[in-house]
């Protein structure tokens, strides 16, 4: 039998893999994980270094931060096909993905890579915690209590379409999760303010790294955030509270 996982590391804490992601690495002969370019760091494989020994094959793969559908597309094939080698030499192979697995994840794109052109392959999928459940627990800002809704999403491209979905958000009890902040913080925090939304927004960024900073939204300067930034936004708080 045929077999790969593909196993989320928690968004940069290492104690945050789970005991699932620690078992698989641990059993792994190969170690795979992505990188943007080659050479580059990988945040996955920095994550789980503390389970790569030495005796396990490192095995980096190509997937490069771009929009064109070719370019992923050839990357993915060659992944999948590059593992699908090792898995054929009779290897342990696990792929590492930063936080969550069915998430915005590399490990998603790569599992129905598999799944469609390796179907004599078992792939076993290990979910990851991620960076906004880490977030709202290091800042103590619960993400939903009974009958309400979360909504999770990348910053929208327009002023209009945020507006919009934050508006509805209040009237739905509806705590809000933007994720891949990045540049749009320019024009995100102006409409905060507007929205008198500011100091109900906590800021996060490169959670479970060293660098980590979480703090309230107001108090946060304009300016490019890097990638890895989200904002927690809860609008109000339930009648009845412990």
């Amino acid at each position: 039998m045929k077999v790969l996982t593909i196993t989320g590391v928690g968004p940069g804490d290492p104690s945050l893999l789970t005991l699932a992601a620690v078992d698989a690495i641990k059993e792994s002969t190969v170690v795979s994980y992505p990188v943007s370019t080659w050479g580059g760091e990988s945040l996955a494989e920095k994550i789980a270094s503390k389970w790569i020994t030495k005796n396990k094959k490192k095995l980096p793969l190509l997937f490069p931060m771009v929009e064109d559908q070719k370019t992923l597309k050839s990357a993915w094939r060659v992944a999948g096909n590059t593992l699908m080698q090792m898995v054929n030499k009779d290897e342990r192979v696990v792929f590492l993905s930063q936080g969550d697995i069915s998430l915005f994840s590399t490990g998603s794109y790569l599992s129905k890579e598999l799944e469609k052109y390796h179907q004599e392959c078992i792939v076993k999928l290990i979910p990851g915690v991620t960076s906004f459940s880490a977030a709202a627990a290091k800042s103590r800002l619960p993400l939903a209590f009974q009958e309400e809704q979360l909504l999770i999403l990348p910053v929208p491209d327009s002023c209009d379409d945020l507006k919009v979905i934050l508006t509805e958000a209040a009237s739905k009890k509806r705590v809000v999760v933007l994720l891949k902040l990045g540049k749009k913080w320019e024009w995100v925090k102006p409409l905060l303010e507007e929205l008198d939304l500011i100091k109900k927004s906590i800021f996060a960024e490169k959670i479970g790294f060293p660098d980590q900073q979480i703090l309230n939204a107001s108090n946060l300067p304009l300016g490019s955030r890097p990638y890895f930034s989200l904002l927690l936004i809860r609008q109000s708080w339930p009648l009845k509270m412990p």
